[in-house]
């Protein structure tokens, strides 16, 4: 009996394990009145009416079958489809938010009872409500109408809205999506680019059908809903600026600022500064106006641009309004606007009793306020009592904004006899109208007294020398020049040299002392002067210039450069960076790749610990005469020289810092955006690596009431080091999100057209739009290694990201959430939608032909339309093209006439060899072949009589 009953016991277990039913994780998401849900798995190999299920949402009572919904198995055996009945829902989602999970409790089938054959509680679906748009017929201008809202139904909780238009409006192209999502709004706000408008004509603009998650549904049928009535630009909206900022040179206080342009309203016109300078006498006044010219009258204890930190800058106008809105007078959204000034803060020098002498006293260090850096591209100029003059007498170094070096070239002197030298005007503008006289008879920065005669110095005088040496790599020698020079004198060094230890000295002549460095000897540990500060004669010590010692030479620190294994593409990479140290200025820097050109590249900026090369317009990092054979071919990339201001320092053997690649296939990376190659990255793909273009100097503009967008971390991580590229993978995110704002209470019936409701005052600065799309502005952006490749796994070990869990917000959804997805979340965290990192993605549900069926008639799936949302990579045959990239650089004009003319002798002789060939085809003698008969001797050859005679292709002739 036992046995039997075990028996019994153990054929139900299996008989139980045999009829398990398996369903997959694969969340869809659906809306509360889809009218399919499918539901893929195995085991379903059953009749229909055989099935029980227990399914329904938290909080709710399950659904009926037959009441709620119908089950049709599939032939196979491998899914369900449950067809939804009319007027049903599947959640009711009054009173709840969006998303709601609908779960899969439990299968049964009638010939297993009440045994439940799902191993465990399963989501099948994530529930949003049914969208609807609302019906708007207010006005929107054709291009001058930078922002569209939507309202309707059904957003709340999407993660993205996906909008079908009639006439098609392509998404990513023609506008952005900037709503802050998830919704917790019905609405969704779209901005257009510049360059585009909401329809090529007039006429309405109806939105067909919306996809907030669920797929497209259509929306009042086949005629959709009109969302705006498109009407042509005003003449009030054909407003225009022009950039002034080279011409328009002012000082922060002054008082009268110009914008010139067109089309200006000669009653009135508001305008809307990047800064938020406001008019009607808050920050200024406008009181003169014509069609063409505004004149700004700036009011009392104003600036025009406040933060002195970070001037000179650019006065940048937004738009303007003339009377039909506010205009975009730059690239639409975008925030770029037209720099009609170049404002600098008023300069000041401050008195200073300093004592120096006339000729031995090296430099002069003048305190004051408002002076430019040298990455401004101005320098301040300076006028004297007595008359000094730059470059011949001194030459001038910024080291702050309120500090200035002063140092005299060799051989000359601060005044021509003792007294006081004085600044008597100052100009930082660099025009004639900038030039700022300084009080009374000028500001007294330093006493100049006579230099401390030989006789003092035990005969001995040093002349200041500025002869630039690096600490070790090249000059061995420095010449000191003088008078009084003898054998047995020495030099009392700072920084203290030992001599016969770390240098040699040695008397030429009376007038020219050598000192040789010694063989692994340093001149100074660290850059900076090398300063004689006392000469020792005959066992006594003699000070030079008091106590602060003569000049002998300018220490640059040693230019190390670090080997590198980072890949550059041979045409799409265009900033290349060498990392190392002991680098100066661009100014004074030169180097020299292999196997690169000189001519292909420039230096586009130089920090302590970093060079950025740029690539040059229609030039490779690989010359015209090389190739990648194959796609994992590498070509190295080494630094053959390097000129740091002291001299070119060639390597004994060149230092590799990469490898050239081929470019990187299905990836756009052109210059074919209107406003490539201003150095501002246009088409929002600027990276927040503190090496690229804009970023290289951390830029915080002034005033907007005084607040700045701060970053909430670890400020060191995200702009003071160069993140690898895993790294910056993972704060790409981090910043995202942060960055992410509340959504601004905007009224809703607001016309479109006009009102408050553009991006010149914004209240989140996610608003703004890209004046090109992404890949177009390659160049300005940083190139192709600046488009990060989630595809490929990731070469930093220490990077600091998860490669497959699915601890997201919102896993198994899916949708990818992480970077590669939405980027709400970090990257690696919602693996089941996104895969592994390094990895392709997961099949979706919507990809899979299992899904696919013929009936679906409740769904929008007009291929004409649904082309709108297929993302930019889609739709690169809608962008507009600005540059067509045949703009060639000098020197690939040069190499395409050079190229030119070896095609066209190799033409020349080509023809010339058909000609020969069709004389001796036809039986005809060649020309000039009879005066080489290899049959004639030489010495008959030399005897031969000369012939006087025509010249015949057929006639021998010496």
């Amino acid at each position: 009996m036992i046995r039997t009953a075990f028996i019994l016991g153990l054929l139900s277990c299996v008989s139980f394990v045999l009829s398990e039913v398996t369903v997959l994780k694969q969340v869809q998401t659906i809306y509360d009145k889809s009218p399919k849900l499918r539901i893929r798995g195995s085991g379903f190999d059953v009749e229909d009416h055989d099935i029980t299920l227990d399914i329904g949402s938290q909080g709710q009572p399950s659904l009926v079958a037959g009441k709620d919904f119908l089950i049709t198995t599939d032939g196979d055996g491998d899914g369900l489809i449950l067809k939804l009945i009319t007027n049903k829902k599947w959640v009711d989602l009054s009173n709840r938010t969006p998303p709601v999970a609908l779960v899969l409790n439990s299968v049964k089938f009638k010939s297993n009872g009440d045994d439940n054959l799902l191993i465990e509680p399963i989501i099948v679906a994530q529930v949003l409500a049914t969208p609807t748009v609302n019906e708007n017929d207010l006005v929107l201008y054709q291009t001058a109408s930078n922002e569209l809202r939507i309202n309707g139904t059904g957003f709340i909780g999407a993660k993205k809205v996906d909008l079908y238009f009639d006439p098609p409006l392509t998404k990513e192209v023609a506008y952005e999506d900037v709503s802050p999502y998830p919704l917790t709004k019905n609405q969704v706000v779209l901005r257009l680019r510049h360059g585009y408008e909401w329809r090529e004509d007039v006429g309405p603009l109806r939105v067909l059908g919306v996809d907030t998650g669920g797929g497209p549904v259509k929306v009042n049928g086949d005629e959709g809903v009109e969302v705006g009535d498109v009407e042509l630009d005003r003449d009030e909206h054909n407003v225009s600026v022009e950039d002034t900022a080279d011409t328009q040179l002012v000082y922060t206080d002054d008082p009268y600022v110009f914008v010139h342009g067109s089309n200006f309203n000669e009653v009135g016109n508001l305008l809307r500064f990047a800064n938020g300078i406001l008019g009607n006498d808050v920050n200024y006044t406008t009181i003169t106006q014509s069609t063409s010219t505004l004149k700004l009258h700036l009011s009392a204890n104003s600036h025009w641009r406040k933060n002195m930190d970070n001037l000179p800058g650019t006065l940048t106008l937004l738009a303007v309004n003339a009377g039909g809105g506010y205009v975009a007078v730059g690239p639409l959204n975008s925030g770029k606007g037209r720099d009609i000034a170049t404002v600098f803060e008023r300069p000041n020098v401050y008195s200073n009793n300093a004592r120096i002498f006339r000729t031995h006293s090296h430099e002069l260090h003048v305190q004051g306020t408002g002076f430019p850096s040298l990455v401004s591209g101005f320098k301040p100029q300076l006028r004297f009592s007595p008359v000094l003059t730059e470059g011949l007498d001194y030459t001038l170094r910024v080291v702050s904004r309120l500090e200035m070096e002063l140092t005299l070239v060799d051989g000359m002197a601060w005044r021509s006899d003792a007294g006081p030298l004085m600044v008597t005007h100052i100009n930082t503008r660099g025009d004639t109208g900038g030039w700022e006289a300084l009080p009374g008879n000028g500001v007294h920065i330093a006493e100049v007294v006579d230099d401390v005669a030989a006789e003092e110095t035990g005969g001995v005088e040093i002349f200041p020398m500025g002869t630039k040496v690096y600490q070790s790599a090249k000059q061995e020698t420095i010449t000191v020049t003088g008078s009084g020079f003898k054998e047995d004198m020495s030099l009392i060094l700072d920084p203290p040299l030992v001599a016969g230890t770390d240098y040699t000295l040695r008397a030429m002549s009376e007038h020219q002392l050598v000192l040789k460095l010694s063989s692994g000897k340093k001149w100074r540990a660290d850059e900076g002067l090398l300063i004689a500060k006392k000469v020792k004669i005959g066992g006594k010590e003699y000070a030079l210039a008091g106590k602060d010692g003569i000049r002998v030479a300018v220490v640059l620190a040693d230019p190390v450069i670090t080997p590198s294994e980072t890949n550059y593409h041979e045409s799409q990479s265009k900033l290349i960076i060498i990392e190392g140290s002991g680098f100066t200025t661009v100014t004074d820097t030169t180097i020299l790749l292999r196997p690169t050109t000189p001519a292909s590249y420039k230096v586009l900026g130089v920090m302590d610990d970093a060079i950025r090369l740029q690539l040059q317009p229609g030039m490779d990092w690989l010359p015209a005469f090389s190739s990648i054979k194959g796609d994992d071919s590498k070509i190295e990339l080494s630094v053959s020289s390097i000129d740091t201001g002291a001299g070119m320092i060639t390597f004994a053997e060149p230092i590799k810092i990469g490898n050239i690649i081929k470019d990187r296939e299905g990836v756009t990376c052109d210059d074919s955006c209107e406003f490539a190659f201003d150095g501002v990255c246009d088409d929002g793909s600027d990276p927040i690596d503190e090496y690229y273009y804009q970023n290289y100097f951390n830029y915080m503009d002034d005033d907007l009431g005084g607040f700045y967008y701060e970053y909430e971390g670890e400020y060191d991580d995200f702009r003071r080091r160069r993140l690898s590229p895993s790294a910056k993978k993972v704060a790409v995110t981090q910043q995202k999100r942060r960055r992410t704002q509340a959504f601004d209470d905007f009224d809703d019936e607001v016309p479109y057209g006009g009102g408050y409701y553009d991006d010149y005052y914004m209240e989140n600065e996610d608003y703004a739009v890209s004046a090109c799309v992404e890949g177009t502005d390659c160049t300005d952006c940083g190139g192709v290694d600046a488009i990060i490749d989630y595809s490929k796994p990731f070469d930093d070990d220490q990077a600091d990201y998860e490669v497959c869990t699915n601890t997201c917000m919102y896993p198994r959804d899916g949708v990818c959430d992480d970077p590669r997805g939405t980027q709400y979340c970090e990257l690696g965290t919602d693996c089941q939608d996104c895969g592994p990192v390094g990895a392709e993605n997961f099949t979706r549900a919507d990809d899979d032909g299992w899904w696919d069926d013929d009936d679906d008639y409740w769904n929008f799936n007009d291929g004409n339309f649904l082309d709108q949302t297929q993302g930019l990579d889609a739709n690169r045959h809608k962008v507009r093209v600005y540059r067509t990239g045949n703009e060639e650089s000098p020197g690939s004009m040069f190499l395409i006439v050079l190229e030119g003319m070896i095609y066209t002798v190799g033409a020349i002789f080509a023809a010339a060899a058909l000609y020969l060939l069709h004389r001796w085809w036809n039986g005809q003698s060649i020309p000039f072949v009879a005066g080489f008969d290899s049959e004639v001797s030489a010495s008959e050859f030399e005897m031969r009589p000369t012939q006087r005679m025509a010249i015949t292709p057929d006639e021998f002739r010496t």
